[in-house]
This record gives structure tokens, C-alpha cells and sequence, in this order.
């Protein structure tokens, strides 16, 4: 029930809050099939990506492979897609379903790359960028996902305008080239998990991230406030990192 009062302020309260923009995600957790490689995986990806181009459906996809991610050993990689809202969700889904053949679809008749054995969807909300030019930006990107429990008494607004707040400093402190995301459960979820949002942290480059990781402490020591009011709302735990590819995108 926490989850659908998070998930109904963000969807119906858009002006309230400091977000960016919210779109909706899906994730997928693969395993290689026998004889398959990521470059399969990859190339499976990188043709229905023509195949959405082609239908003119508006939806993304990424592929994420662990970083220093906990125990990886019963999935390989991860599908990440997204739409800009949920009519283009369905578009997509319905295209896949019927245009494509869903999972064993596409005009490949050899054995797909990977089987998918666990998927999500959530509201992806966009919080806070300090964006570099397009040209500036690895191939591969590092991001990072936390669970996250809002504190008794917590609002979403609150979290955002946090995070407004902190950014204002880490611009000030000469980080660069990162974002933060907040995601929220919709479908797929059993209703026992015990967050209420994961937090996604990137950075368009491994540089910028090494950045900030040794520079880190020292920018806390002469600010303080920004983990001590964040931890004031908000407790995450769990955290797991991974390389991020683009492999289409169509929105």
C-alpha cells in the first residue's frame, strides 16, 4: 500500500515536486543461452531496435552487465527499456507481442542470444543532472542502484527539493557529468519487498566517476549537510554497481 501512495503522488502531483521528468522503465534479468556470447546479446538488442525504428514505437534499451554487483550467477546481463509515458509502453509492448513474435520473434531463426527470466516495470523519475556535452561521454557508462526507505513521515517533495539542494553544492564542489534517478515499483512486484524506491546514481563517464569517488570525502567534510539531511529523510542500503551500453534509441 506504501508503494501505490508513492507511485499515485508521482503520477498525479507532477507540479509539486522538483523531478526533472518521470518516465517508465522495464528491466529484465538474462542468462547467455549455451554457445552464445554478449556480443549475440548485443546484436539481438541492436536488431529489434531497427524493428522498433521500423514501427515507429518510442522506446529505448540499454544492456547492463555487473559491475560489483553481489551474487550475479543466475542472470548474465540486463535488459533496461524504457517509454516516455505509458501509452507509448503499450504501443511498444503490443508491437513486440504481435508484430515481432515477443521473445521468440524477430527474423533471426537461430536460438536467441539469452533467456529473460525475471521482469519489472517502474516509474522513472529523473531528479538531478549535471549533464556534459554528447560527444564527451563514455561508450560504456558506470551507474550504481541503492534500495531506499523514506523515514517515518517523509514526503517524495521533501526528497526532491534534498536533492535540489545538494545538487547546488556538488555543482559548486566541480562534480560533473552525472545524474540521479529515483525508481518506484509498479508491476512485477510481490508487494513483500522492503523499500520504497531504488536510487539510481551515473555518471557519463568512468573519469567523473573516479572524480567523485576520490574527492568525495573531502567535499563532505566541508559540507556536511548534504549526507546528514539526506540521511535525515531517506536510508539506503544494498548498493550494486554496473557498466551500462545504450543499445537503441527511438523515443
Amino acid at each position: 500500500m506504501r508503494n501505490l501512495l508513492i507511485a499515485f503522488i508521482i503520477l498525479f502531483a507532477p507540479a509539486l515536486v522538483a523531478q526533472e521528468y518521470e518516465v517508465r522503465s522495464e528491466f529484465h534479468w538474462c542468462k547467455l543461452n549455451e554457445g552464445k556470447t554478449m556480443q549475440d546479446a548485443i546484436a539481438n538488442a541492436k536488431r529489434y531496435g531497427e524493428f522498433s525504428a521500423s514501427e515507429g514505437t518510442k522506446y529505448m534499451q540499454l544492456i547492463l552487465t555487473p559491475m560489483h554487483a553481489g551474487d550475479s550467477s543466475d542472470y548474465d546481463y540486463i535488459l533496461w527499456g524504457s517509454w516516455p509515458d505509458g501509452e507509448a509502453m503499450y504501443e511498444e509492448w503490443g508491437s513486440f507481442a504481435n508484430n515481432y513474435g515477443g521473445w521468440g520473434g524477430g527474423d533471426d531463426t537461430s536460438t536467441p542470444a539469452g533467456t529473460c527470466h525475471r521482469s519489472i516495470a517502474m516509474f522513472n523519475a529523473g531528479v538531478v543532472h549535471n549533464r556534459i556535452p554528447q560527444d564527451e561521454r563514455d561508450l560504456r557508462q558506470p551507474v550504481q542502484f541503492a534500495q531506499c526507505s523514506m523515514r517515518d513521515g517523509v514526503s517524495v517533495e521533501q526528497l526532491y527539493a534534498q536533492a535540489e539542494k545538494d545538487k547546488a553544492l556538488m555543482d559548486d564542489g566541480g562534480f560533473k557529468g552525472w545524474g540521479i534517478h529515483y525508481f518506484f515499483p509498479y508491476l512485477g512486484f510481490d508487494g513483500n519487498q522492503d523499500y520504497d524506491f531504488v536510487q539510481m546514481n551515473h555518471w557519463y563517464t568512468f573519469a567523473a566517476r573516479g572524480h567523485m569517488a576520490n574527492n568525495w570525502l573531502a567535499f563532505v567534510e566541508e559540507n556536511p549537510e548534504v549526507e546528514s539531511e539526506m540521511n535525515l529523510l531517506v536510508d539506503c542500503k544494498a548498493s550494486r554497481s554496473f557498466v551500462a551500453e545504450l543499445m537503441f534509441d527511438n523515443t
